[in-house]
């Protein structure tokens, strides 16, 4: 799915690696992001998961924590919890685990598994159990893409879900 087919009014929750690529408030990728959401009233979360891994915790790279603080002081970018309260939310995120797992056999072991990527799955669960109408995920990996696609699929979601690879997505905007 490209970045065209993302429903507006709609629910965006972005990886740290989309992050990365995006750049800081100067960048063409963030600029052009930033215009995409706004004109597409899109809602964009950022998994403190997330946050935690670009650096939020104390004392960690501080152009990390500026760039999701202008985002955020923007209005574009919301802070996400994961609630493991909300019905099958664990199970979602323990079958993307596995489902990542049976996907990258060969090249990681279980414990080398990126945790925030199953807390991607389970977040967009959350938010349809919650009543968004639509919730797309950006991520640059592929077995997670492939993972969280076919996890929120197959536990009925996947009709108000969808997966785009979040790097091949900033670059359409800006060519």
């Amino acid at each position: 799915m490209s970045g065209a087919d993302i429903p507006s009014d709609s629910t965006a929750i972005i990886d740290s690696s989309v992050l990365f690529a995006m750049g800081g408030p100067s960048n063409e990728k963030y600029q052009a992001f930033e215009r995409f959401v706004r004109r597409q009233g899109i809602t964009v979360t950022v998994p403190e998961q997330v946050a935690e891994e670009l650096g939020e915790s104390p004392d960690a790279y501080e152009y990390q924590r500026d760039r999701l603080r202008s985002a955020q002081d923007a209005g574009w970018l919301k802070s996400g919890h994961i609630d493991f309260s909300v019905p099958r939310v664990p199970e979602v995120v323990d079958k993307t685990r596995a489902r990542m797992g049976a996907l990258s056999a060969d090249d990681v072991t279980e414990d080398e598994i990126e945790k925030t990527d199953t807390i991607l799955a389970g977040l967009a669960y959350q938010y349809v159990a919650e009543g968004a109408s639509h919730v797309t995920v950006l991520v640059s990996d592929r077995i997670a893409e492939r993972a969280i696609a076919d996890i929120l699929s197959a536990v009925g979601v996947g009709d108000r879900t969808s997966i785009v690879e979040g790097r091949e997505f900033l670059n359409e905007l800006t060519s």
